[in-house]
């Protein structure tokens, strides 16, 4: 009889948690139609995917980007959707650029109510092929920049008492990824950044959410930066950014994010269903470490180009483009990832 109460009482306390938390869920709920939503990186790949589903919800967006020619394009085929729109070229890495654009963005649209920070660069190949500046690259764009855009939105929303902020950083800022090391390193700083942000903002109306996808199928691996065998490098990379059961559509992880930002989601992380690697890392971290240290053995040596590095659409070889990686190359049309970028 005793047992029977406990496990009652035990179930209507998991019962009243959960309702509960359904009911601050919906209490942080709110909509996109009418709101401003600023983007870094929106001119292509995530940012632009994620554009087109704001402008599709009633949002007005403004986006950054670092090339001129790449935000027109994005901004024209928004207002073709019947979005309001405005771009200002901008390198969230340096602290002037980021003030001006933000700047602008309060003048043209008044204020910002939603900040998504996606601009990222990854580079790939094996720890001797990257420098000093690989990494500090890496951390202008996924830390500092962030933290920028972050700063310089701040006043306005603890002004108006209210405000969202989104940092799309990786799984990889969640475990080590081989011959990906300024990339995770930065993004862990991101995750780390992010969650404290969470902490110290809530108190002022403003909920920070972090998003951490495993591989997201936006045809990115284009213009990814290759070093040492730099064609093998871009084989594996952009193979398994192509394969349905690792990756996922660029769409769905899309509506997931904007999804975790009107529900004031704390951490979210997303994945194809048919990932293991995510529930695995999760209850056998140790193994999983393991096998991406097995992993690492079998990816190519150092060599080829060395600490140089090529863009993904200068490392075309046998294996890619070529069928496998035909979900990718075709997401890369779609995207606005088919132009060659300066440095």
């Amino acid at each position: 009889m005793k047992g029977s109460t406990l496990l009652l009482a035990a179930g209507a306390g998991l019962a009243a948690a959960l309702a509960a938390r359904a009911a601050l869920r919906h209490s942080r709920r709110f909509s996109f139609g009418g709101r401003t939503v600023l983007i870094s990186g929106g001119s292509r790949g995530m940012g632009l995917v994620l554009a087109r589903q704001l402008v599709d919800a009633g949002a007005r967006v403004a986006l950054l980007a670092r090339t001129a020619s790449d935000l027109e394009q994005a901004a024209s085929e928004l207002r073709e959707r019947g979005g309001e729109v405005f771009v200002v070229p901008c390198d969230v890495g340096r602290l002037d650029e980021v003030h001006s654009a933000v700047q602008q963005t309060l003048a043209h649209f008044g204020h910002i109510d939603v900040l998504f920070n996606v601009a990222g660069i990854i580079q790939v190949g094996p720890l001797e092929a990257m420098t000093r500046d690989d990494f500090r690259r890496a951390m202008d764009v996924h830390f500092w920049g962030p933290l920028n855009t972050t700063l310089e939105v701040l006043p306005q929303m603890r002004r108006r008492g209210w405000g969202r902020i989104v940092n799309v950083a990786s799984l990889g800022g969640k475990r080590a990824v081989p011959h990906m090391l300024p990339y995770t390193a930065s993004k862990f700083a991101l995750v780390g950044l992010s969650n404290g942000l969470r902490t110290e903002l809530a108190k002022d109306g403003i909920l920070v959410t972090t998003v951490c996808p495993s591989l997201v199928r936006t045809g990115s691996p284009r213009n990814a930066l290759f070093k040492g065998q730099y064609r093998k490098e871009y084989a594996w990379f952009s193979v398994a950014d192509s394969l349905p059961g690792l990756a996922m559509s660029a769409e769905r992880a899309a509506a997931q994010i904007l999804r975790a930002c009107r529900d004031g989601e704390r951490e979210v992380v997303l994945r194809n269903p048919a990932n293991l690697a995510v529930p695995l890392q999760s209850m056998l971290p140790g193994t999983t470490q393991a096998l991406l240290g097995a992993l690492a053995r079998l990816l190519p040596r150092m060599g080829g180009i060395g600490q140089f590095s090529a863009y993904g659409y200068e490392s075309a070889s046998r294996w890619s483009p070529s069928w496998l990686t035909r979900l990718s190359d075709t997401a890369a049309r779609r995207n606005n990832e088919m132009r060659a970028r300066p440095e």
